[in-house]
């Protein structure tokens, strides 16, 4: 049977400031009304069911998976946790571990979670034709036509035909999987009909692909056969190294083929990626928000806020706008977007980490202000979620209900609070805020105190074990 297997465990830090650690771009509505992840499943449909599709990300990732793929049907069982990134190999033989335990005779469809495809019809022919090549045992890739001398892509070199499809389609043989290149060297790949661009998207048996990592990572190998379920991941995983599967199995495997896409494909790996979907105006411009541009050239305004962006005489540049974070970049640079979020985590500076509307599994906290001894928040609590029964040491809160009803437990007492009432809670008692509704909550907290960070939370009880 067809599996597919979904890495959505990436932090995106080349599409700072939109994406940060806690908010990857594949959770994001970049384009459409739905995200980047929600968009990858539904191309399956027609060539693997619901059921049979495994996502695997981090630890702190479960719950947004979780809500983001409910309405599939994906059980939550099919949600593999990593307690650590450690690439691509080890997280694509996990999976293959655990679901040839299931079915030995799977074939894996592995799919990053952040790529843009136009012409879906088109992308399930060309996996359906990559599923007939991995029955006859072959790792397959599905290879990307050039459109320009990217040097943001890693590239691969086609060989001769792959003499087991015989004239049915196209599918060829892997010579060489190559780097990202130097831009001359990526003029002459791209002048070569022999090179594709590394899609990241594979298809093979998955014990084929454990009998190439027994093979070329046999460490990796040993450790995977000691998890025989998702209990033995967290106690196994620390042992593992990090690697890719191109450096650990693509450039050394004898058994890859590669599929030529038939689709629009981008893996928006940078604002300048972004660029190249959204449509321009006369002077190649692209706006998505309130933007006003005076004799401005090549501008990309990408913007969160409501407020007005306008330019003057600016060329081929970059504006993606936060609430609390602004780039401005060289459209020919966007690629060393990752080294500025580097220099942020090296500042230890929380831009890189969170926007200022952080969400829980219970819904999402905006802060409006801060000062000395005060934060205003505004907390919007989803349809029938809880807080946790929790204390604070530090700080004390005033809570005023802007829509709905809480259902608001303070030292043992339950009340309910309704729109334009207020209730105030001691530092030190205990409480917890619920949503008993069906439509959401929203609320504006004003704290006070000494400390007014997150960690100062005592938790009790919590329906998402923290």
């Amino acid at each position: 049977m067809n599996y597919a297997v979904i890495l959505a465990g990436g932090v995106g830090s080349r599409f700072w400031p939109f994406s940060r650690e806690l908010e990857p771009k594949q959770f994001m509505k970049i384009i459409g009304q739905a995200s980047l992840l929600q968009a990858t499943i539904q191309r399956l449909k027609g060539v693997v069911e619901a059921r049979r599709v495994y996502i695997i990300t981090n630890n702190i990732y479960f719950y947004e998976v979780k809500a983001q793929v409910a309405k599939f049907g994906i059980p939550d069982i099919n949600i593999i946790l990593e307690p650590q990134g450690k690439n691509t190999a080890p997280a694509v033989g996990l999976c293959a571990k655990l679901i040839s335990k299931i079915d030995k005779d799977a074939v894996l469809l592995v799919l990053p979670s952040d790529h843009y495809i136009k012409n879906i019809k088109n992308f399930r022919k060309t996996i359906k034709k990559a599923i007939v090549c991995a029955k006859d045992n072959f790792l397959v890739t599905i290879g990307i036509k050039p459109s320009a001398p990217s040097t943001g892509y890693g590239y691969i070199r086609a060989d001769a035909r792959c003499s087991v499809l015989g004239s049915r389609w196209l599918a060829y043989r892997v010579e060489k999987f190559l780097e990202k290149p130097s831009l001359n060297n990526a003029k002459k790949y791209f002048k070569d009909k022999k090179f594709f661009w590394n899609s990241g998207m594979f298809v093979w048996k998955a014990s084929l692909f454990l009998d190439e990592v027994r093979k070329y990572l046999p460490k990796l190998y040993a450790n995977l056969q000691l998890i025989n379920s998702v209990n033995d991941i967290s106690r196994i995983w620390p042992r593992i190294d990090a690697i890719s599967v191109d450096y650990g199995i693509m450039e050394r495997s004898r058994r890859i083929a590669l599929i030529p896409a038939d689709f629009y494909w981008t893996d928006l790996g940078s604002w300048g990626a972004l660029a190249e979907i959204f449509p321009k105006d006369k002077k190649g411009n692209i706006t998505n928000s309130d933007t006003l541009n005076f004799d401005s050239q090549g501008v990309c305004v990408f913007s969160k806020g409501n407020r007005l962006v306008s330019t003057i005489g600016i060329k081929d540049t970059v504006i993606a706008d936060t609430p609390d974070a602004l780039l401005v970049c060289d459209r020919n640079r966007t690629q060393e977007v990752k080294h500025l979020v580097e220099r942020l985590k090296t500042l230890k500076r929380k831009e890189h980490q969170v926007h200022l509307t952080e969400r829980r599994p219970w819904g999402s906290f905006t802060v409006l202000q801060q000062g000395m001894g005060f934060k205003v928040k505004l907390i919007e609590i989803a349809a029938h979620k809880r807080l946790s029964l929790q204390r604070h040491k530090s700080r004390a809160e005033h809570w005023v209900v802007v829509s709905g009803m809480a259902k608001i437990t303070s030292a043992g007492n339950v009340l309910f609070v309704r729109s334009n009432e207020s209730i105030y809670i001691p530092k030190g008692r205990k409480h917890r805020l619920e949503n008993s509704q069906a439509t959401p909550l929203k609320i504006v907290e004003v704290q006070t105190g000494a400390y007014l960070e997150e960690d100062d939370i005592e938790r009790f009880e919590d329906d998402f074990k923290r």
